[in-house]
């Protein structure tokens, strides 16, 4: 009886030992899982964590990347929009065109003074010294020229633009191309000629390398043969209004059309000398001694004259011809009004073909030349203009395309791939005039 009872004592122990012992396994199992299920949550956030690090960094690597190239973009553009410095071409002509608003009438522009008139008189700096190196310009004998270097990469950008404009025009809209020669191909002191090449053969590279349909004009024969005259500025990069005739006595001649003599003309000279945009540039002394005489030749057509500004403002004038900056700095505005993004001038000259002029400041000189040839001139200029010029060429029924540019040119593919682009900014290729035509 004694022992029948200690065996179920026993039994009931045993019992809940096994029960005990089963409890306190399944908690280690249980705290077993719980670490390693704990670990593994530690390592997946870990590798998500680190996942997420390299997302950022690599986020931040493209945001970097294309923060550096959108400030390449706007570099190359303020080169463009902004004074140049290394041979990029020059905004001479910056101040805004308020002053040309079209509520004043023509006389009261003629006679506004304004205060930033300039009366330079000079220094004791000798005329006569060794060549001083300024950026991409150089002065010799207080003469500012600007160095041109050739490179087949850089031109065949702005061969490339031009040849574009084949592609979408039809056969029976003429295009021309005119490369003007700047002052340092002819002017240069021949012991220093060699700071600058040869825009001769610059130019003959691009126009040999054009679609036989673009008609290239060789102004650069006619400058070298009067190059004896005031065709270039000393203190600044343009050429004088004597220069851009005589390329457009070239212009004239490869359309065998005779041009206007120019004794025809009424000379009209500045009273007040001018420092010009190699000065404005470099501020170097030496060309205060040696300041620049500016004239236009008075146009002999009357005109009606529209703009579209860079802010896409507009104004209007009775001229293409504004005498009143001669009493400003910068004076070669006098030429159009500086440079806008579009602008059409309607011309009483009896004649009923209609140019568009692609063009860079030296642009502007010449283009008065043009008034007895045409009923309308359009003028755009690449740096400013941002719709589609095919859409300018088949609504105003354009006959003729000149792309007029400086020699420069050749050396800036930014501004090469603006002209190239003025056909497809905010546009498909569909609308293009041939495109159109062929639907």
């Amino acid at each position: 009886m004694y022992i029948g009872k200690n065996m179920k004592l026993l039994c009931f122990i045993t019992v809940i030992v096994l029960v005990f012992i089963a409890i306190m396994l399944r908690n280690s199992r249980d705290s077993t899982d719980k670490e390693l299920i704990s670990a593994i949550e530690n390592e997946n956030s870990n590798i998500i964590s680190n996942i997420d690090v390299d997302v950022k960094e690599e986020a931040s690597r493209e945001e970097i990347d294309l923060i550096d190239r959108e400030a390449n973009e706007s570099s190359d553009n303020n080169e463009l929009n902004v004074i140049m410095k290394e041979n990029q071409e020059k905004l001479e002509e910056s101040e805004k065109y308020e002053e040309v608003a079209s509520s004043k009438e023509s006389k009261e522009r003629e006679n506004e003074i304004s205060s930033n008139a300039v009366d330079i008189i000079g220094n004791d700096l000798p005329i006569e010294h060794p060549p001083e190196n300024e950026g991409n310009f150089v002065i010799i004998n207080s003469v500012g020229y600007e160095k041109f270097i050739f490179s087949k990469y850089n031109a065949n950008i702005y061969v490339e633009s031009v040849n574009n404009y084949v592609e979408n025009l039809t056969d029976d809209v003429k295009i021309y191309s005119l490369i003007a020669p700047t002052s340092s191909e002819f002017n240069m002191p021949g012991d220093y000629r060699d700071l600058s090449g040869s825009q001769k053969d610059g130019i003959d590279y691009a126009y040999s390398n054009m679609d036989n349909k673009i008609i290239t004009v060789d102004a650069y024969s006619n400058i070298e043969a009067n190059k004896e005259e005031y065709l270039y500025f000393k203190t600044d990069h343009h050429w004088t209004a004597l220069g851009a005739y005589r390329a457009y006595e070239a212009f004239m001649k490869i359309k065998c059309e005779v041009s206007v003599p120019l004794e025809n003309y009424n000379k009209i000279d500045s009273k007040n000398k001018y420092l010009g945009s190699i000065y404005n540039m470099t501020q170097n002394e030496r060309l205060e001694n040696n300041l620049d005489d500016i004239w236009y030749y008075k146009p002999l057509q009357s005109v009606e004259y529209s703009s579209i500004n860079r802010d896409g403002t507009t104004w209007d004038s009775s001229q293409i011809i504004f005498p009143f900056y001669f009493e400003k700095a910068r004076k070669y505005s006098v030429f159009m009004g500086g440079d806008t993004a579009l602008s059409h001038i309607k011309i009483d000259s009896g004649m009923e073909k209609k140019i568009l002029i692609i063009k860079d400041s030296y642009g502007n000189a010449f283009i008065p030349f043009l008034l007895p040839h045409y009923s309308d001139i359009f003028v755009a200029d690449p740096r400013y203009f941002t719709n589609n010029i095919y859409d300018v060429i088949q609504e105003n029924k354009i006959d003729e395309v000149l792309i007029i540019n400086y020699a420069t040119v050749l050396q800036l593919p930014v501004y090469s791939q603006m002209l190239g682009d003025m056909g497809a900014v905010g546009v498909t290729s569909e609308t293009a005039i041939k495109a159109i035509l062929n639907d």
